[in-house]
């Protein structure tokens, strides 16, 4: 199995973690679908809001992938978009979140 990926995320972010990390596997479910159907405007969508959601929650690679995806949407490259779509799946079968202890 491939290495882990640990991201610390803040602990008051404990409880909206598991809805968070199931939204982006939704999100990329609705990219894998798009990419064949050369949905665009879909996929643009998607990785705008991932984007942001990776920004937001501290996962910056969820927020690099969107950032790339968005692009290769604009460019309406499928190429780029499917690839990208299967790096999302990669890191978040390999990602592992870790607690950061807030000071007491």
């Amino acid at each position: 199995m491939a290495d882990r990926m640990i991201v610390e995320v803040e602990q008051e972010l404990r409880g909206l973690i598991p809805g968070f990390m199931a939204h982006k596997r939704d999100d990329l479910m609705m990219v894998l679908s798009a990419v064949p159907e050369r949905d665009f405007a879909s996929i643009k969508r998607i990785a705008h809001r991932m984007k942001g959601e990776g920004v937001s929650y501290g996962f910056n690679t969820i927020a690099d992938i969107g950032r790339e995806l968005e692009a290769a949407a604009a460019s309406r490259d499928d190429g780029a978009a499917a690839a990208l779509a299967r790096h999302l799946l990669a890191y978040l079968d390999r990602v592992e979140v870790v607690f950061n202890e807030s000071p007491g």
